[in-house]
């Protein structure tokens, strides 16, 4: 059961990921024809990947990368908020139902728990506490 969780988990977490590329690309793409109207000369570098130039990256190039990290982590962090509420409720109800050894099962059982949830809104937290930090650092 819990390999199972571990495995959507993850499988979310990929799937997230690539759901995000096209639109950074998509991005890079119309910044660099001047928008996604007609008339410009630049050229697509899926079509041709000779037409690439890598250089310095742009304030416009940290913009669009700080947005899209910044709606992955809520959205991992509602996901994980969601989530543990969820099974606090589940674990509370099972050990105000359960017998006095299912007591100590569900005791047990919460340890885990407790340790993910702390860690998942503390790493959300210093992360966002670097990011702050960090905002006016040129680099």
């Amino acid at each position: 059961m819990k390999q199972n969780r571990i495995k959507i988990i993850f499988i979310i977490g990929i799937i997230l990921l690539i759901a995000m590329i096209p639109t950074y690309s998509k991005a890079r793409y119309e910044q660099s024809t001047g928008g996604g109207g007609g008339g410009s000369t630049a050229v697509d570098p899926i079509q041709n990947p000779n037409s690439f130039k890598p250089g310095g990256v742009t304030q416009n190039d940290v913009n669009i990368i700080t947005k899209k990290a910044n709606s992955f982590v809520g959205i991992v962090v509602t996901v994980g908020v969601v989530i543990s509420a969820v099974t606090l409720g589940i674990l509370g109800i099972k050990y105000m139902l359960g017998s006095v050894e299912e007591r100590a099962e569900y005791k047990k059982s919460m340890a885990p728990y407790l340790v993910g949830s702390i860690l998942l809104f503390s790493a959300s937290g210093v992360v966002g506490i670097i990011a702050s930090l960090l905002k006016d650092v040129n680099l």
